[in-house]
């Protein structure tokens, strides 16, 4: 017998098979065993007569060296192996036809020789793999009766079902999630601490990990449920000693099925990823990324950025694996090497994969003529292999390297390899199929295979690449085998022309009859490019172009560049779709295009270098998308691309993200690059977007200042910036941040902020370089939610690298009520054995404008340290605010070794606020003057109406405040006060009365008639209105929509005034002018009141557009429109977050938390019951 490691792939193969299969043909070649054994199917019948057929090329086959077998014999085996399988089921047949108590038939011999086969397979794990049976047993997972029963596909899913089924009903009451989280936490929790020791012992020393199971709770605790969920949660932190900013901490806890459905909740903080080698062979890479709350289950909930990542990765890198031959004429060997197991989490999703490289290598073996004089007489070559579960997407295989990241690979030109799926049948319906066959056809889908060829005949026809791909449904109904081609064809020595997979398909479709091919039915194709490409070299013009093309998907895009010898640079970028993101039918399309030249002269040392346009249909600006472009230079997509050929994956890539499809929706843009200096010291890109037909202006732009050269920089700093004018939503907002930019070798990083917003949601703001630490009321971008949150210091590197490391940053901001500046300098100089000297110098300041304080903070530090721990150390930290009175308080602190010593201060001098105490104010009286003020009424016109006339003005003699039109209404609005709400101040004094602390209007007549009215919201400080700590200050925002003004909307009761409309006399002139020479005098007649009235019904002026005819649709005083409320908030119950009072919804933070404060007046037992928060909190 030759031995097993001399022999190829498809020996081990069949003697794996004919091995789990020889005790079932020794028992069915005995007539005593064949009885046992068909009684333990439940047969009585014996099957005398039949034998099982002879296995002899079979065993000569297997028992042979590679070297000795010749190809024939491998089919000659298989066919022994297929008479075997044939023959039990045959004997089988027999033994039920001779059963006289059995009516069974063919479909339940063949049920019967499945579950045999199950049952045979199980036997010879236990006998040959001991350790594999052994864990199966031990998981409990798989009844031997149940694999008995039958079938393949209910073997799989009894075997991977049970062991789910044993996990997922441990999480349905909350003791059950109780213990499984104490096993499977406490085990992590020593694995943490195990894999610390690992890898110190490794010499890997740098890591430091903490971990944190639970907690001791105490009887008299208030909070049983909340103690209950913290007694099982793990928490953990990963931190680098070296790397000090590189810190993260988790926290994990299981959700039961009671407790709203079963789920894993995680929260995320901070940085981390570093590879760890353990050896030459094995290392760890890890990536850990999160600033949020998530929860992966039922129902899944994210609660903050997408952002969050948990990335684990090992791999196990086989550099010499040991080939595997499959032939030897032609000679087909392959090894498994490189092994990668890896996990990902996200809020989206969890993602368990192993990756396994299979290296193959072809060789002709000696062979010659038709096709092996075109192929390279050695091909050798690796391809990735994955195989991995996810909790959105199932079982998955692909042939992806990665773990978390979509496939890489991509045909020779660089275009998207097209999707390789087949998920419906040749009719459009679903393709079915059961667990089996979906995991051959994803096995089989990630068939895809690039092999180079650089084949060059007679400087003609050059050969690139030969696509092997293979596709095929779940069913296995429908398969499509792509054979396709990368090759060039040069026509004289100017134009060259590159086609993409160009070839042939075979299409085989299962048929529902007899007939065909095993019951396939064949059909050969053409298989069309997926992509083209010219090169132009006549001497006047160079250049070239690249167009893609993937009809399955409905896209297509390309590039163009041509240089026009000594006249200018013609640059396109443009991408078509014809299916929409819904499925459907249609277009859409993106063209850019710029020209770039010589400079021209514009006087005042500017020049004109290019020009471009930009056509946009079916398209709109994904502004957020354009913002995040800033950080990336993804801009530079759009203005005035650079090598669009060569980065055409790129571009379109950001054209997609920022220009999305959208029905009914235009772009139209225009661009320009302008220059400064000879040669180009300065270089501004400009572009102006136009995005219709809700008005949005896009104004995008880069600035390029480069000293001496762009080549030879010592200074270069590049400004990417981004206008937004938006007219629907009432707002303009700027941006701008530092790209890539540096001062003679120094980083300098920063960004710039500015909005402007008017109508309901006004607001103001500007920020250069972000906000003081303890502000939170940034400014709210009306759709941008990410304005204003993400933005980088001014600062600037003085050393170059980490080591020493000396940096300055600032920022300046003014809101619509503060002002606020600061600046720190930061220097770190390590040494060896961890010992550093670290030193810091920061400034803060604020002013609030309304009511007037202001506050600054000092920090100061010096200390020499080892890693973050203090040797030797000065800290200073102090607070100055004011200015009635002046108040200053900090600390000072000493440390020498494990001594600290710590000094605080706090000292108030001056004057307090004059006149707090005894100074008041008429609240009433001034409500009543903005009562009286004709400023503060003005007329305004329903919603839903338009009125295409102009309201007189008052002459000088008329004893009148106001002119209304019939149809309007009367808005009255003041910013002095705001209404329904409790006054406790006004400015610095106290209220007058203190009865008179909250106004309301209650009733409007006009004589003996009362009027409708409604509420209407204004912006007010509440720091006027009542007292806020210093902590709020900060955290609260500066202004709140209040009650401020009323709406009255009874516009037929308004009509007061006498009638001012003066009758004309209208006459109806009638000239005969069909014969000049009859002479006879325009006749002038009156015309009747009722004929006058039905004639103006046909006349131009009532069939216009916008006569009320065809605009005043709506009633006259119609609903008012409806609107989204950006915040809401209302009070809760601590316990459960069940809303107290639904009435007790608003807007306004200040509103609800009078509405607290007035129900913990009347029942102050439930001080601690109730919260504020935002209605989308509530259970």
């Amino acid at each position: 017998m030759a031995d097993s490691n001399s022999q190829d792939f498809f020996q081990k193969l069949l003697k794996t098979f004919y091995e789990i299969l020889k005790p079932a043909i020794n028992m069915f070649s005995d007539d005593q065993a064949r009885t046992e054994l068909l009684g333990s199917l439940g047969i009585t019948g014996t099957a005398a007569g039949t034998s099982t057929p002879s296995t002899g090329g079979l065993e000569a086959y297997i028992n042979k060296a590679d070297d000795e077998v010749e190809p024939f014999q491998l089919a000659s085996a298989i066919a022994d192996l297929t008479s075997v399988v044939m023959g039990i089921e045959g004997i089988i047949q027999a033994a039920l036809a001779s059963d006289d108590a059995s009516d069974a038939g063919e479909h339940v011999a063949g049920e019967l020789v499945t579950a045999l086969l199950n049952l045979l397979t199980l036997d010879y794990l236990r006998r040959r793999h001991p350790e594999v049976h052994a864990v199966v047993e031990l998981l409990d997972t798989l009844d031997e009766s149940a694999v008995a029963a039958g079938g393949s596909v209910n073997f799989i899913k009894d075997y991977i079902g049970g062991f789910f089924k044993q996990i997922g009903k441990t999480f349905d009451t909350e003791e059950s999630t109780t213990a499984v989280s104490d096993g499977l936490f406490m085990a992590i929790s020593g694995g943490l601490f195990y894999l610390e020791h690992y890898l110190r012992s490794k010499g890997v020393k740098d890591l430091v990990i903490s971990a944190n199971y639970g907690f001791e709770n105490v009887t008299s605790a208030t909070t049983a449920n909340a103690d209950k969920i913290t007694n099982r949660t793990f928490s953990y932190s990963l931190e680098s000693k070296s790397r000090k900013k590189d810190k993260f901490f988790n926290t994990l806890v299981f959700v039961p099925k009671e407790q709203q459905g079963i789920g894993f909740v995680t929260e995320l903080k901070g940085t981390f990823g570093d590879t760890i080698s353990i050896d030459d062979k094995n290392k760890i890479d890890y990536e850990i990324t999160g600033d949020g709350l998530f929860r992966i289950g039922n129902p899944s909930e994210v609660n903050e950025g997408k952002s969050n990542k948990i990335l684990l990765v090992y791999t196990y890198e086989n550099k010499d694996p040991k080939k595997i031959s499959l032939l030897d004429k032609p000679a087909i060997r392959f090894a498994f090497g490189t092994v990668k197991l890896g996990l990902m989490v996200t809020p989206d999703d969890v993602l368990a994969k192993g990756i396994l490289d299979i290296h193959y290598e072809f060789n002709k073996g000696g062979l010659t003529g038709f096709p092996f004089n075109f192929l390279p007489d050695d091909i050798k070559d690796k391809f990735p292999l994955g195989i991995g579960y996810s909790a959105t997407k199932g079982f998955t295989v692909d042939g992806d390297g990665n773990i978390g990241t979509g496939s890489k690979s991509g045909s020779q030109d660089g275009a998207p390899t097209p999707p390789k799926t087949m998920a419906k049948t040749a009719e459009g319906g679903d393709a079915g199929g059961g667990a089996v066959e979906a995991i051959v056809a994803k096995l089989l889908n990630a068939l895809h295979k690039q092999i180079p060829l650089h084949k060059n005949l007679g400087n003609i026809v050059g050969l690139d690449t030969l696509t092997l791909n293979l596709s095929a449904d779940s069913a296995l109904k429908n398969f499509q085998l792509e054979v396709s081609l990368d090759f060039w064809l040069k026509l004289g020595s100017v134009i060259t022309i590159t086609i993409s997979r160009l070839g042939m398909t075979l299409n085989v479709k299962k048929l529902d009859g007899n007939g065909g091919i095993l019951g396939y039915d064949l059909t050969p194709g053409i298989k069309w490019p997926t992509g083209a490409g010219v090169m132009v070299n006549a001497g006047v013009v160079k250049g070239g172009g690249f167009l893609y093309l993937d009809p399955d998907k409905g896209e297509y895009f390309g590039a163009l560049e041509l240089s026009f010898k000594g006249l200018f640079d013609l640059k396109a970028v443009g991408i078509l779709n014809t299916i929409m993101p819904d499925g459907s039918k249609g277009f859409s399309m993106l063209i850019i295009i710029t020209a770039e030249f010589s400079a021209v002269q514009l006087g005042f040392g500017f020049t004109l270098l290019g020009v471009g346009g930009l056509l946009g249909v079916n398209r709109r600006a994904e502004v957020e998308a354009l913002r995040a472009g800033l950080k990336t230079n993804a801009i530079k997509s759009i203005l005035f691309p650079e090598d669009v050929v060569g980065n055409i994956n790129r571009i379109i890539s950001d054209i997609k993200q920022i220009f999305p499809i959208q029905q009914d929706s235009f772009l139209i843009g225009i661009m320009g690059k302008i220059g400064w200096g000879t040669p180009t010291l300065i270089s501004i890109e400009l572009g102006i977007i136009l995005q219709l037909p809700d008005p949005k202006i896009l104004i995008l732009g880069v600035i390029k200042l480069a000293l001496p050269t762009e080549e030879t920089a010592v200074v270069k700093i590049q400004v990417n910036f981004l206008g937004v004018i938006d007219f629907q939503n009432e707002f303009l907002y700027f941006e701008a941040r530092l790209f890539d930019s540096h001062l003679v070798g120094f980083p300098l990083t920063g960004s710039l902020a500015l909005v402007v917003a008017w109508g309901d949601n006004s607001t103001f703001g500007l920020s250069v370089g972000g906000f003081h630490p303890d502000f939170k009321d940034y400014p709210v971008v009306p759709t941008l939610p990410g304005a204003f949150r993400d933005m980088d210091r001014i600062s600037l590197q003085l050393l170059s690298g980490d080591n020493p490391r000396l940096g300055i940053e600032c920022y300046f901001a003014v809101t619509s009520n503060t002002v606020q500046f600061g600046a720190k300098a930061e220097l770190l100089a390590e040494g060896s054995m961890g010992f550093n000297i670290y030193g810091m110098l920061s400034l803060d300041a604020l002013f609030i404008f309304d009511p007037f304080s202001f506050s600054v903070k000092l920090e100061a530090t010096l200390a020499l340290r080892h890693h973050s721990s203090i040797l030797y150390g000065i800290h200073f930290a102090g607070t100055l605010s004011g200015t009635t009175p002046w108040h200053i308080e900090g600390e000072v602190s000493f440390g020498i070794l494990f001594a600290t010593i710590t000094i605080g201060f706090s000292t108030t001098w001056g004057e307090p606020s004059p006149g707090v105490p005894d100074e008041t104010q008429d609240l009433l009286g001034l409500i009543q003057a903005e009562l009286d003020k004709a400023a503060n009424w003005k007329p305004i016109v329903p919603d839903f109406n338009n009125i295409h006339v102009t309201v007189r003005t008052l002459r000088d003699d008329e004893e009148v405040d106001l002119l209304i039109h019939p149809f309007g209404a009367i808005a009255f609005a003041q910013r002095t006060l705001p209404l329904n709400f409790d006054i406790k101040k006004y400015g610095n004094r106290k209220p007058l009365h203190d009865n008179e602390t909250n106004f309301s209007i209650t009733k409007i007549r006009i004589g003996e008639d009362e009027l409708s009215f409604s509420a209407e919201k204004e912006l007010f400080a509440v720091g006027n209105f009542e007292p806020l700590s210093e902590a709020e200050k900060l955290s609260r925002k500066s202004f709140e929509k209040l009650d401020g003004g009323i709406i009255i909307s009874d516009s037929g009761k308004l009509t007061v005034a006498q009638s001012t409309l003066d009758a004309s006399e209208l006459d109806y002139e009638l000239d005969y002018t069909y014969d000049d020479s009859v002479g006879k005098k325009p006749s002038v007649t009156k015309f009747p009141h009722g004929a006058f009235n039905n004639m103006i019904r046909g006349a131009a002026a009532s069939q216009s557009n916008l006569s009320w005819k065809n605009v005043n649709k709506s009633p006259l005083n119609a609903p008012v429109k409806t609107k989204v409320v950006d915040q809401a908030y209302t009070v809760a119950s601590s316990s459960n977050l069940a809303e107290f009072d639904q009435n007790l919804r608003s807007g306004s933070y200040a509103e609800v938390l009078q509405s607290l404060n007035n129900i913990i007046k009347t029942k102050p037992a439930m001080a601690d019951d109730l919260q504020i928060v935002g209605v989308h909190e509530l259970a």
